[in-house]
């Protein structure tokens, strides 16, 4: 449990802007989040715009090495629902909301392709397609998180059910056996 007012103002703040944007969140919602008042959020944050800087995504938890490569897609997808049951920050909702609000969105979606192509390439064997396989798992990982999280989509659907669909979606893409199919 989280004991110091910093630490509950900034997990409430990633939450609320990972889900709502931050246009849409105000100091009295961060507040109610953590379960202070509005001025111990100003007094510990400084303003809704350092909160917003001070609440960047985290990097995701590193991956078990041990993981079999065969498990990937699945134990990708077993994250984001984690997180969504948890009621966690998740950095690949947070950054679609960052990008949307950034001074320079350009600038900001380059720097989330870099970040998610250092997250990602390791985990792809290397081919001449490793770099549109990145990009196609990061599309698959941002719509199942947007989905979830900011959507609300499959919120009734067994989570088992959604991490083995979208765990062989994700582990067809990383080990390249997502090729368009022929009719």
């Amino acid at each position: 449990m989280k004991s110091n007012s910093r630490e509950l103002v900034l997990d409430a703040a990633r939450r609320l802007f990972a889900e709502r944007g931050y246009p849409s969140v105000t100091i009295r919602q961060i507040a109610a989040e953590a379960g202070l008042s509005a001025s111990m959020v100003m007094k510990v944050g400084g303003s809704k715009a350092k909160l917003y800087e001070d609440a960047a995504p985290t990097d995701p938890e590193p991956l078990d090495p041990a993981t079999p490569q065969s498990e990937l897609g699945v134990v990708l997808a077993s994250r984001i629902l984690n997180r969504r049951a948890t009621e966690s920050s998740d950095p690949w909702v947070q950054s679609v909301f960052r990008t949307a609000d950034a001074p320079n969105p350009k600038a900001s979606r380059e720097e989330f392709h870099a970040w998610a192509v250092q997250h990602l390439t390791k985990l792809l064997p290397a081919s001449p397609e490793r770099e549109r396989r990145v990009e196609l798992l990061t599309c698959l990982i941002l719509g199942l998180a947007v989905g979830l999280r900011t959507q609300r989509l499959l919120e009734n659907d067994d989570d088992a059910w959604i991490i083995a669909t979208y765990g062989r979606l994700m582990q067809e893409v990383i080990d390249g056996d997502a090729a368009p199919r022929s009719s």
